[in-house]
């Protein structure tokens, strides 16, 4: 299972602070933003609930979130980005880490945006009730709709791989859950067929998630590239 742990070393205090847009574009050309993003689930996790964005650096279907505060655990620049996006205030510890993700994007909201930006994202997830998900209300100028999405209909279909990566490792980290759960039960009853049959679906979850890119013509260690064509996903080598 993943974690972000935090070391704090000496005595930090932050001075964050807002850069007028100049600064900010001169910082996009210089820095890779720390991001939290969320992907928020159904509490069965057969469906995620994802934002079609308006603007860069990805107009389309997405996470939840955004950047990070100097000195703030990833965890809780989750809860605030998903409390200044959607009004719902959870505490951090819902949050749960289920990847770190690189992205780089050739184009950014900020002038000039042909010079694109790069990120390193915490990727969490974080599983509604129905009544938080009947009560989130998306910022309208950031979002064009929302919607509930089946995870099978991600996977199936023309969304960022990013996302299809999420659902994947989510997949794994309960298979991972379930093992340990049956190795603690094992260890009392010595159930070690109930062991084996959760150790054989965390592998096939594993082949699954790894098998997606061997499918698209990449290693697992590739970095995945990937353009926005006509309505779909196209995806390349990268020279």
């Amino acid at each position: 299972m993943q974690r972000a742990p935090q070391f704090i070393t000496g005595e930090f205090t932050p001075h964050y602070c807002f850069l007028p847009d100049e600064e900010y574009s001169r910082a996009l050309d210089s820095i890779v933003k720390a991001c939290s993003d969320v992907l928020i689930c159904s509490s069965d996790s057969s469906k995620v609930f994802l934002g079609r964005r308006k603007v860069e650096p990805q107009p389309d279907w997405w996470y939840i979130g955004g950047r990070a505060k100097p000195g703030e655990r990833p965890e809780d620049a989750a809860a605030r980005n998903v409390r200044r996006e959607l009004g719902l205030d959870l505490p951090p510890s819902r949050f749960e880490v289920v990847g770190n993700y690189s992205f780089v994007w050739q184009f950014r909201e900020q002038p000039p945006q042909g010079n694109g930006t790069a990120d390193l994202s915490t990727i969490h997830r974080i599983a509604l009730d129905d009544e938080e998900a009947a009560s989130a209300a998306f910022d309208t100028a950031e979002y064009h709709e929302t919607r509930w999405w089946g995870t099978d209909a991600v996977l199936a279909g023309e969304f960022h791989p990013a996302l299809k990566r999420a659902i994947r490792d989510v997949r794994a980290a309960d298979a991972f859950r379930k093992l340990r759960a049956a190795v603690g039960a094992g260890g009392c009853d010595g159930n070690d067929a109930a062991v084996a049959t959760a150790a054989r679906a965390v592998v096939e979850e594993a082949d699954a998630r790894d098998g997606a890119a061997a499918r698209l013509g990449f290693g697992p260690d590739d970095p995945v590239a990937v353009s926005f064509v006509g309505g779909k996903y196209v995806y390349r080598k990268v020279s």
